[in-house]
């Protein structure tokens, strides 16, 4: 540790120095003017290259069979994929393969026994419009890791089965012990709903789609409209991913061949008790035989019945076992090797397996994004190859858990950090509106891409478009311009290793709708080309974003971090929290002032290397070539502040979490907690953990800040 004197001294000085470097425009973030002006023009070449032509033949290919993962199906697509990439000229492709647990149903029996029988269908019917949805070989419905069960008992209607609902039916005397509680998708990740009913005794579950949700509710269903029919089914994996993704028996490591596994019996990640997807078309029956106190009005949902508690008399026995198998998976990635920084890693990936055809998801993705690869290799192959490497990744077994994506992290974990310079995740996208989260600190960077793509109607730009439908707390002044602010990630897709676990900088992004296909078998091929993105409109300009997004990065002089956003950010969060800490009458016992002042003296040191940076960025092209070494350790040093955020033990009961600003809830799921530690101990009323925790995130802030002071220096003292 430096003596806090010659960090005041050097902080002094710099900004002595700096003055006349903040008010220098620069065109382009990260980029000196002459560098700006050729990236600019490369951009233009960008614009209007995509082919809807080719983003079809792509979709056709890889939809044209049920794909899920540990399938020789999916494994075809995986060598489509990397043949693409070569044909697009990229150095290398690489197969990683790994062998994980992937559960599949044997046995599938649910039947209302009482006060009246039916047997449930737990079957999609084909339709005639849609060819391929009366193909062999379609996953049945089911969850992914409910436990095996033979249950009969009464039901109880949990409404979205969240902490809310059980404070309802607890305020009413309900219970759900012994009991089969039924619930609605929604609101909350679908594995949060089983663990929930298990933790208050309930010895199994059913979910189900309300049509008020994502069915005849919203609109005109399959196939005459894009909303979920009668008989649709949401399948999905209920793998406890708060604790850890991944393949469930190897938490923190690969699942090579040959790898020591956790006993099935001692996994902590499986749920406890049965859990079974079914429809609307299924849930109707047991919902109309259920008696007691009718529900509130926030609780009915769209099905033509009046929706009560329970429980009973609806009675039902469920049925479930399965093959708990280890089956193959394998990545696919390729590399377009840098020409001056070939071990930096500017990395766009998305998954490639599906629960049935992948229409949507996550095969719309697969095909923008190699699209921007095809993009990117004819560029490089007309003599416009980036600086550092640029590589493209379809990750296997994403639906079950994030499983490919995590066991590449947890494999290379120690060469991707400081040498994987951002990770872009590009899921599934449907015709819609542009979102975009990640890293508070790219928040300016991707305000600034989308200013350069134009929408498909080419009245306004994405951002524009972006802007004009975010809520007005969502819009901020910044640096004079006005910036929407991005979300902040939680978990749900493969970023979650790269942000969460090793703390590499990713941002998450697309276009997107509502629809009712979402997990079922009408997510095809039919689906997508009818009601999703006709002509690939979207997704041609999603191409043209990603590759604008990755090129500039690749390419940029300075990387284009900007951690006061990061700071800013994280003020709005301390704002929350000691909200929340007065509401339950916490301040006197929890204080949050040592947080506010390392967060204050983060973004002092954030607004000095800005300064700086801007500085370098004024140079001509013949200064800047002079210190390029000295620009290059710079910008390894900007690399290092994500990962400073990281702590080394974890979130409480969840090591694999490092990350402190950003992790997905532990009775979220999906959705994100921020400053995690501290937010969920609070919200847990548990004080001592929140003051460790608050001495967690100001640490993890100064350290921060001291990576940020390193880069201050090397800037100051290397680059005159």
């Amino acid at each position: 540790m430096r003596p806090l004197r010659t960090i005041i001294s050097i902080l002094i000085l710099i900004l002595n120095m700096t003055g006349s470097g903040r008010s220098q425009e620069i065109k382009l973030m990260g980029f000196i003017e002459p560098s700006a002006n050729k990236q600019i023009n490369l951009e233009k070449k960008i614009i209007g290259m995509p082919s809807a032509q080719r983003m079809d033949t792509y979709h056709l290919a890889m939809t044209a069979k049920p794909h899920h993962a540990g399938t020789q199906a999916n494994v075809e697509t995986a060598e489509y994929y990397a043949e693409r990439l070569r044909e697009f000229g990229f150095d290398e492709v690489i197969m990683n393969h790994y062998e994980v647990l992937l559960p599949r149903p044997i046995e599938r029996e649910i039947t209302l026994i009482a006060p009246e029988t039916y047997k449930l269908k737990l079957f999609e019917p084909s339709m005639p419009e849609d060819p391929d949805s009366g193909q062999e070989g379609v996953l049945p419905t089911f969850n992914a890791y409910s436990a095996d069960g033979d249950v009969t008992t009464e039901v109880v209607y949990v409404n979205y089965g969240i902490p809310e609902d059980y404070e309802v039916l607890d305020s009413l005397g309900i219970s759900v012990r012994g009991k089969i509680v039924i619930a609605r998708y929604l609101r909350s990740w679908r594995g949060i709903k089983p663990r929930l009913a298990a933790e208050r005794g309930a010895v199994g579950c059913l979910i189900y789609s309300d049509p008020a949700d994502d069915g005849f509710v919203k609109g005109d269903v399959m196939p005459d409209g894009k909303w979920r029919p009668e008989h649709g089914v949401q399948r999905g994996s209920v793998m406890d991913m708060p604790h850890y993704p991944g393949d469930p028996q190897t938490p923190m490591r690969p699942s090579k061949k040959g790898a020591k596994r956790i006993p099935l019996d001692e996994v902590t990640t499986f749920q406890k008790i049965p859990v079974q997807p079914i429809s609307y078309g299924d849930a109707l029956p047991i919902l109309r035989c259920l008696g007691g106190k009718a529900v509130p009005e926030a609780w009915q949902g769209g099905l033509p019945i009046a929706y009560h508690f329970g429980p009973g008399p609806a009675r039902v026995h469920m049925k479930l076992k399965f093959d708990w198998s280890i089956r193959p998976i394998v990545n696919v990635i390729g590399i377009l090797r840098g020409s001056q920084e070939p071990k930096k890693i500017v990395m766009a990936g998305g998954h490639r397996d599906a629960w049935t055809f992948g229409g949507r998801d996550p095969i719309s993705g697969a095909v923008s994004l190699l699209e921007s690869a095809r993009m990117i290799g004819e560029l490089a192959r007309q003599g416009h190859r980036p600086k550092r490497s640029i590589a493209f990744a379809s990750w296997d077994a994403e639906e079950y858990g994030l499983i490919g994506s995590t066991e590449y992290g947890e494999e290379f974990g120690k060469e991707l950090q400081g040498n994987l310079v951002v990770y872009l995740n590009r899921e599934s996208y449907t015709a819609g509106n542009f979102s975009a989260g990640g890293v508070h600190a790219l928040q300016p960077f991707i305000n600034e891409v989308t200013h350069f793509v134009r929408m498909p109607n080419n009245e306004e730009t994405v951002f524009h478009a972006w802007l004009k439908r975010s809520r007005e707390n969502s819009i901020i002044e910044f640096k004079g311009e006005k910036h929407v602010r991005i979300g902040a990630l939680g978990s749900g897709s493969d970023y979650t290793v790269f942000l969460d676990h090793l703390g590499i900088p990713s941002m998450n992004i697309g276009f997107s709708s509502g629809n009712g296909i979402y997990h079922s078998r009408y997510d095809s091929r039919w689906f997508f080309t009818t009601f999703g993105d006709p002509g690939f409109k979207y997704g041609e300009k999603l191409s043209e974003v990603v590759a604008v997004f990755l090129m500039r990065m690749a390419r940029a002089d300075i990387l284009p971090f900007d951690y006061t956003a990061t700071a800013e950010t994280i003020d709005r969060y301390l704002d929350e929290i000691e909200t929340e800490i007065e509401n339950r009458g916490f301040s006197e016992k929890l204080d949050l002032c040592d947080i506010r002042e390392a967060n204050r003296q983060l973004a002092a040191a954030a607004t000095v290397l800005n300064g700086e940076i801007q500085r370098i960025l004024s140079m001509d092209e013949t200064q800047s070539r002079r210190h390029r070494k000295s620009i290059r350790k710079l910008n390894d040093r900007i690399l290092n502040i994500e990962a400073a955020f990281l702590h080394s033990e974890g979130l409480p009961g969840r090591p694999w979490f490092k990350h402190q600003i950003y992790a997905p809830g532990y009775y979220t799921g999906y959705g994100v907690k921020t400053l995690p530690g501290v937010r969920e101990a609070i919200e847990k009323n548990d004080i001592e953990e929140a003051r460790k925790m608050a001495n967690v995130l100001e640490q993890v802030l100064i350290n921060a800040r001291a990576v940020l002071l390193d880069a201050i220096v090397i800037a100051a003292g290397s680059i005159k």
